[in-house]
């Protein structure tokens, strides 16, 4: 069933939610049972792992959710799509598992837990959740996703108890997000039609997902390059393991601003569609201020609570961390607009090609500074290829909607103005607050909330109409919650 843009994003956010309170459970236990070298060595090898995973399903996500999501309404066009997605997924898959057993038999050096890590291809190659989201109906995704976490973190406390239950973290991780997968397939059937076999096209879809390959993973492949080049680089395990657990939390916090891009998708290809761009620039203009109001508080208050988060959440062990958290917490800002010009928008008006341009651009720059700053910074180097690159994208997407007319960079400006200024306030509550206080727990709390306070009271104060709109909103189902009977 079609749901609205609304539940959709509550559906997402609240599993997103989720998705962020069971590393904050998990990732302290298993930082101190596994060590920097166990975590490095799980990073290294899955991220090897996921260049086989990340072209087996290629753009295949956001072409399937954009193309469902064009055939809602017609249960014969979206079966014949469906099957021609996932025939297509079936053969690449198909050569990229082979590929991936051949590297594991004569290249991979820990051979145990790489191939272990091709659970995760397997997972990959059966995974329909792109057909739900372009159907809008998220809220069998994330019943799905919420069981099986609470499955996976009751096996990890249970069964990871050292260093050498890396193979068992990895069944427990991998094993139940496999059957999550699984899962979804069981009501398929009340969606579509079966496969005409004649009349499928497995290849028909191939340039156009080849395509989406880089925007469709643009973070995600950007993380594979930098955690490779580590290991490879440097040889470090340890180093892996600091960018990894730095990264994943940037990550875990990300998913709350771009799960917006994944349910705005299909409403925004539609109305594209049907001729409303009118609807389009101003959904691109309230995901925007959507950023501002996360993505900007979040990026200052991560770099000033680093040096005493990092010591109490990962251990004493990832003290090294602490910088890499702090330079990439810009991810929050430069990553969101992005989400936003490029998967939103671009991708969902048919500017595909401007987007991978530009994509292109920050990748190559992530790879050369990666070069030139991981054999002398390590995985701060890292870090460091990973901001510019991904500032590079914001400029230039930005620049692009500016200089052909489509969204004016004035407007762009004037929407980030009061939470601009918001967030600097903010930061020096903070800033004062963390430098007069013990380095304590209790002090980064305080700090959090004081901070939160300011905030919100500064947009308020600077009458900024999305905080108030919002807060508007809530007073009004609370006082139709009262007066109902």
């Amino acid at each position: 069933m079609k749901q609205s843009s609304k539940v959709n994003y509550l559906f997402n956010v609240s599993y997103q939610v989720f998705a962020l309170l069971v590393p904050l459970i998990t990732t302290p236990y298993l930082s101190r049972v596994l060590g920097a070298d166990g975590i490095g060595t799980y990073s290294y090898t899955y991220s090897i792992a996921k260049y086989f995973w990340l072209a087996s399903v290629i753009g295949i996500s956001t072409l399937g959710t954009k193309t469902i999501g064009i055939w809602q309404e017609s249960k014969e066009k979206r079966s014949d799509e469906f099957w021609n997605i996932l025939s297509l997924k079936a053969v690449l898959s198909t050569v990229m598992l082979i590929s991936y057993f051949i590297y594991v038999v004569f290249a991979a050096k820990n051979k145990t837990i790489a191939a272990l890590q091709s659970i995760y291809l397997f997972g990959a190659a059966i995974d329909i959740s792109w057909f739900y989201q372009g159907m809008e109906d998220f809220k069998k995704i994330s019943i799905r996703n919420f069981i099986t976490k609470i499955l996976s973190v009751i096996c990890i406390f249970l069964f990871v108890k050292n260093k050498n239950d890396l193979p068992i973290y990895i069944i427990c991780h991998a094993g139940f997000l496999f059957l999550g997968i699984l899962i979804v397939w069981f009501p398929i059937k009340k969606y579509i039609y079966p496969p005409k076999f004649k009349n499928l096209k497995p290849f028909k879809w191939f340039l156009p997902a080849l395509i989406l390959f880089l925007p469709n993973n643009a973070t995600e492949f950007y993380s594979v390059i930098d955690k490779s080049m580590i290991g490879w680089i440097t040889g470090s395990m340890a180093q892996n393991g600091y960018y990894e657990q730095a990264f994943k939390m940037i990550n875990m916090l990300m998913t709350v601003i771009t799960t917006l891009s994944i349910v705005m998708v299909p409403k925004i290809s539609r109305e594209f569609n049907n001729g409303n761009k009118d609807v389009v620039i101003k959904a691109l203009s309230k995901s925007f201020k959507f950023t501002f109001f996360l993505g900007m508080p979040m990026s200052l208050g991560l770099v000033l609570i680093a040096p005493i988060f990092v010591p109490w959440f990962f251990g004493n062990d990832f003290s090294e961390a602490i910088p890499i958290l702090q330079i990439l917490s810009f991810l929050f800002i430069f990553t969101g607009i992005s989400s936003v010009t490029g998967i939103q928008y671009l991708i969902s008006t048919n500017q595909t090609i401007k987007h991978i341009i530009i994509m292109l651009c920050g990748l190559i720059v992530n790879v050369v500074l990666n070069i030139i700053f991981i054999s002398k910074y390590q995985a701060i180097g890292a870090a460091i290829g990973s901001f510019v690159s991904e500032a590079t994208i914001m400029i230039l997407e930005l620049a692009y909607l500016h200089f052909t007319k489509q969204y004016h960079i004035k407007n762009f400006l004037i929407n980030s103005k009061n939470f601009t200024i918001s967030t600097l306030i903010m930061g020096l509550a903070g800033f004062v607050i963390i430098k007069l206080l013990p380095s304590t727990v209790l002090t980064m709390a305080i700090a959090i909330f004081i901070c939160a306070i300011v905030y919100i009271g500064c947009l308020i104060l600077l009458k900024e109409e999305f905080i108030i709109d919002e807060i508007k909103t809530i007073i009004n189902k609370i006082n139709r919650h009262k007066n109902t009977p």
